[in-house]
């Protein structure tokens, strides 16, 4: 499979947030930081899909 872009993994991050109903207060890829907010259901299911993406 080939790797994704910088840009492609923005987006993606960016998309799986939005899915949740949340926003981002902070995102830097290059040292693995991302700051979420919304309701707290949604930064879980918001977190859990991450992480299976970003793994």
């Amino acid at each position: 499979m080939t790797e994704l872009s910088r840009e492609q993994t923005i987006q993606l991050i960016s998309t799986i947030v939005a899915k949740h109903g949340c926003e981002i207060l902070e995102m830097d890829v290059d040292n693995h930081i991302l700051d979420i907010d919304g309701p707290a259901e949604a930064r879980e299911n918001c977190a859990r899909e991450l992480e299976l993406f970003l793994d």
